[in-house]
């Protein structure tokens, strides 16, 4: 892909904020542990960009996420879930208040409670799923495996921020590979 930024042949740059961490499984491919924390990429911030990457969960309790437009974080991943936008992995759907799953809020591919997924579009634990989550201007837009399945037309938190991937819980592995962000050019 022409222009893409790659950023997890190099783990360099990224940071971690909270407890767990993502370790190393081979080139290019890391697992979460532990948490809950955001594992973010501190070498620049993005505005208008196309990211796409690519997930496996282990188990169907499995739970991360993707962050875009988050705020630089220090020790805790609670700024970037207050002013970023975390779009989800969570097969279930477990509404956290609640305790109740199948909240299209808290689904795979929602854009957490924000902007419901409207399909259910995940493969089955141990197959890899693609994000690709196009972030331009207020309107935010995830597609899972090829299928739109959420968007968020006013997004009005921030409109520049890191990217970052969540660590949810002890227990919970999910593997992310093939992370690449795409630069919006303007008026592209």
């Amino acid at each position: 892909m022409t222009g893409a930024l790659h950023l997890l042949l190099d783990l360099t740059p990224w940071r971690m904020a909270g407890p767990g961490g993502f370790r190393l499984c081979s080139e290019g491919t890391i697992e979460s542990y532990g948490g809950p924390g955001l594992f973010w990429y501190a070498d620049r911030t993005f505005q208008d960009f196309l990211l796409l990457v690519e997930w496996r969960i282990t188990r169907a309790e499995d739970n991360s996420g993707v962050f875009v437009r988050a705020p630089p974080l220090t020790d805790s991943p609670q700024p970037a879930i207050e002013r970023g936008y975390e779009i989800q992995i969570d097969d279930r759907g477990l509404d956290p208040v609640t305790n109740v799953t199948g909240s299209a809020l808290h689904v795979t591919g929602a854009i957490y409670q924000l902007a419901p997924a409207v399909r259910r579009a995940s493969l089955p634990a141990g197959q890899w799923n693609e994000f690709e989550i196009s972030v331009r201007g207020p309107t935010i837009s995830v597609r899972l495996n090829g299928e739109e399945v959420s968007r968020l037309e006013h997004a009005s938190r921030q409109p520049c921020g890191y990217i970052g991937l969540q660590n949810h819980h002890e227990g919970s592995a999910v593997r992310f590979r093939n992370l690449r962000v795409v630069p919006y050019l303007p008026d592209s």
